[in-house]
């Protein structure tokens, strides 16, 4: 019985397989046709009739077959399908991982995007940062330079201050 592609044998069957199985040399859909072609016309030979042959005589023969060699041979491949199955199992289940992996990630063109984009931020920000502190530098050194300039003026308003009188002296007497 043949059931998606596997042969299902039953107990009979089996134990015939098993100690000894019949082959058939031939069958008669397999029969020999000897007749002549009537139709030849390359050869002008006289055409002898013959009876048809409709079915070829066949004996059974009995053949006996190791045993162990079938079932040896049918063990190893059912073990390689089990470790071929396991195998395929195992990739599934990663496979199965990774997808789930991939549809959680953000995807990588967006991720290097932003990361452009951050950098480029950060990059101007540092500018601007190195742009402030310069103008704070030389803001405060323009404001020590003004602190300067007043007492350097506060100085010489005092030294005028206190030389009028004297001046006022000179001049008047």
């Amino acid at each position: 019985m043949l059931i998606d592609g596997r042969i299902w044998l039953n107990k009979e069957e089996i134990a015939n397989f098993n100690n000894v199985s019949t082959v058939q040399v031939s069958t008669p859909k397999m029969s020999i046709d000897s007749r002549v072609d009537t139709m030849d016309n390359v050869d002008n030979v006289d055409v002898i009739n013959q009876e048809n042959v409709d079915f070829v005589s066949t004996r059974v023969k009995k053949i006996n077959k190791p045993s162990g060699t079938y079932k040896k041979l049918f063990e190893e491949l059912k073990q390689e399908l089990r470790e071929k199955q396991e195998r395929l199992e195992i990739a599934n289940y990663r496979v199965g991982q990774l997808e789930s992996q991939v549809r959680n990630s953000i995807p990588m063109l967006e991720y290097h995007n932003e990361s452009f984009k951050r950098t480029q931020k950060e990059d101007e920000l540092k500018k601007e940062l190195v742009h402030s502190t310069e103008t704070a530098k030389k803001i405060a050194k323009q404001l020590h330079y003004e602190k300067l300039n007043k007492r350097i003026f506060v100085i010489i308003l005092l030294i005028i201050l206190a030389l009028q009188p004297l001046w006022l002296l000179l001049v008047y007497r």
